[in-house]
């Protein structure tokens, strides 16, 4: 396995557990690096397993970030995503950003957010983290859009539940429909968050 040297130049951003790398051969890709391990949460590990899991189940990856494996770095060990880029080359956005800002009409946001909730319903996918900053609007011709889930997918940490989305459908289907709910709600705090009522209406 090749060792990769990581610096501040490829540096993206971070969550609460994991530091995100522009992949410094490859501009396709990102490097997620554990900075901050948490007690039974390894991310990384976790959503590899899923994300392996899915492949095998011939789940279409559609609406997903593959994962293409563990690499070493001078920052520790990482895993190799795909990076998510609009149809022009740009790293796509995220979900939140573009709804804080109206950079898409409510209804299109509905729209796109419809379509990424049934291919997580019909495809039975966990998605334990519903911040939007996690989904990402990809942009694919000069006017279609859809959205990409980069973090947040799988199990929040291994143990029992873990488990459980691997081999209990029925709790699998339960769990995605809670978790869409919780999405829904999330949706509708950005709008709050963001700008008011009357800068939204015109992006309509």
């Amino acid at each position: 396995m090749s060792f990769i040297n990581l610096n501040k130049k490829h540096y993206l951003g971070k969550g609460r557990e994991r530091a995100c790398y522009l992949h410094p051969t490859d501009d396709t890709k990102v490097i997620k690096v554990v900075y901050k391990p948490l007690e039974n949460l390894n991310q990384n590990q976790l959503e590899y397993e899923y994300l392996k899991y899915l492949e095998k189940k011939d789940i279409p990856f559609s609406h997903l970030s593959k994962c293409y494996g563990k690499v070493h770095t001078n920052l520790g060990e990482g895993y190799v995503f795909e990076r998510i880029k609009d149809y022009t080359g740009e790293t796509s956005i995220s979900f939140k950003n573009v709804v804080m800002n109206g950079l898409l009409s409510s209804k299109l946001e509905i729209e796109l957010l419809d379509e990424l909730k049934n291919y997580l319903l019909e495809n039975s996918i966990i998605f334990v983290d519903v911040a939007l900053s996690n989904v990402f609007c990809q942009k694919i011709s000069e006017d279609k859009y859809k959205l990409v889930l980069t973090d947040g997918i799988g199990g929040k940490r291994i143990g029992l539940k873990s488990k459980l989305y691997l081999y209990s459908n029925l709790f699998t289907k339960y769990k995605v429909k809670k978790q869409l709910k919780k999405l829904d709600s999330r949706y509708k705090k950005v709008i709050k968050q963001g700008i008011d009522a009357k800068t939204r209406l015109l992006s309509e």
